[in-house]
């Protein structure tokens, strides 16, 4: 096979494998969407998947790599309104939800800000140098999605349970590092290879900690979210009812007694 064609072989490898990788959610959301709550999913992953797509078909443009980038990625985005959209509805913490994606989309607004004004050369810098810092840009949103899988990598060690890994999000981000990975150094770009090496490490060391942390075998603990300590006092409440009402009839029937006209003394007419 020769380079050209293994090239080319790769970038639909590549792409697949991402349209696969922004569908993974699919299976949590589907699940939040016959439970109607969101129970221990973050919303991270989905914030996570929405701005790195975006900052990756922005990148794809200006090195006009439409396929994979632009057209997977832009599907990504897609994907992710959708699941965003659902998650937000039967989040119980609508706020919290709301706060990341407002941060979210405003990081998302400066640097396509700063692709539009650094193309149009307001910025004083070369296309060259606006792509460079564009894969930059590309790679630390690259590094939010691969990495959002391992944001609660605390808890699973803290709880000795994996159910708080999104295992599908995690298989499918490790077959994609590693498709984009070889893509990457088949068509020598540092940016490609740099994200995808550091994320192929990462996600293997996070399926190693799902298999030891298996959900089937070590189930999340009921109780694990109770707070102890002044907190809970605080939220104690005693509530004390005195009932009055039955002694109050109890007097009452009892003087309505003692005035019954006795049957003995009872006066009679006169003949």
């Amino acid at each position: 096979m020769s380079k050209e064609s293994a090239i080319l072989a790769f970038r639909i490898f590549a792409g697949l494998a991402t349209v696969v990788l922004a569908s993974s959610p699919s299976v949590l959301v589907y699940r939040i969407y016959k439970q109607k709550h969101v129970g221990v999913a973050s919303v991270f992953p989905l914030v996570a998947l929405l701005g790195s797509s975006h900052v990756w078909v922005v990148y794809g443009y200006l090195t006009d790599n439409y396929f994979p980038l632009i057209s997977c990625f832009l599907y990504g985005e897609c994907c992710a309104i959708v699941f965003l959209a659902i998650y937000c509805y039967y989040s119980t913490d609508k706020c919290h939800a709301f706060r990341v994606l407002a941060a979210a989309l405003s990081v998302v607004a400066i640097v396509t800000s700063y692709a539009i004004v650094g193309t149009l050369g307001y910025t004083g810098q070369s296309t060259s140098s606006v792509n460079t810092i564009m894969g930059l840009l590309a790679d630390c949103g690259g590094i939010c999605l691969y990495g959002a899988p391992m944001e609660k990598l605390f808890q699973v060690l803290k709880h000795k349970s994996a159910v708080f890994i999104n295992v599908h999000m995690v298989i499918a981000g490790l077959t994609s590092n590693i498709l984009w990975l070889t893509y990457g150094i088949l068509i020598t770009n540092p940016f490609i290879i740099a994200l995808n090496a550091l994320f192929v490490m990462a996600n293997v060391v996070t399926m190693v900690l799902y298999r030891i942390y298996d959900p089937s075998k070590h189930p999340l603990q009921d109780g694990w979210n109770t707070h102890t300590g002044a907190d809970n006092d605080d939220e104690l409440e005693v509530s004390v009812r005195i009932e009055m009402a039955p002694r109050r009839e109890a007097k009452t029937a009892k003087t309505a007694s003692t005035r019954l006209p006795s049957p003995v003394y009872v006066s009679l007419p006169s003949p």
